[in-house]
């Protein structure tokens, strides 16, 4: 369930709707957190452990939510995506500097790459993740808080997706071709 998008998307969906119904982002922010905290207590009574990707994403909300919340600033909630990103892609290429690929380690069990692949794969993301937590600044910094919003729940979101299928069809393309060449 932990890798499950509509469930790791639940919290985003709800400050969506309650910033939606409210256009108050304190407290839809709020209540994000709350629904963050719930889905944690969730995974690890279900599951009896909780994922880093959960842990980070849920102590960055909460951080940055509450000073958003406590300073009444709503720039700290606008940062989120881009720290989060920040970090996956500081991640991703820490592991590949220490030679554990971890897009490698996710997906090895799916697709056969070469490492040479996989490093690629992997630099795809990263410079994905810097750009995108670039982009969220630029719209942050750049457009009034109702578009941000909807650009976070959609524009975002859509982004990942779209960049996530064409990694898989890069992944596909590049298995055909290496059985073909065999």
């Amino acid at each position: 369930m932990q890798n499950n998008l509509l469930f790791e998307l639940f919290p985003l969906v709800i400050f969506f709707v309650v910033y939606y119904i409210s256009k108050n982002i304190f407290l839809a922010t709020g209540i994000c957190i709350i629904i963050s905290w719930i889905q944690l207590l969730f995974c690890k009574i279900k599951y009896k452990k909780i994922s880093k990707k959960l842990w980070i994403s849920v102590s960055l909300i909460t951080v940055l939510g509450g000073l958003t919340i406590a300073l009444q600033d709503k720039t700290f909630i606008m940062l989120k995506p881009t720290i989060l990103y920040w970090i996956i892609a500081g991640t991703l290429i820490i592991g590949q500097i220490l030679d554990k690929n971890l897009i490698k380690k996710a997906l090895q069990k799916e697709f056969h790459l070469s490492d040479n692949l996989w490093n690629k794969l992997n630099i795809a993301w990263v410079v994905f993740f810097i750009a995108v937590g670039f982009l969220n600044l630029y719209v942050a910094l750049n457009f009034n808080e109702y578009f941000w919003v909807k650009f976070k729940v959609f524009g975002m979101t859509s982004l990942v997706l779209i960049f996530g299928i064409v990694c898989s069809i890069f992944i596909y393309f590049t298995q055909k071709s290496n059985k073909v060449n065999k």
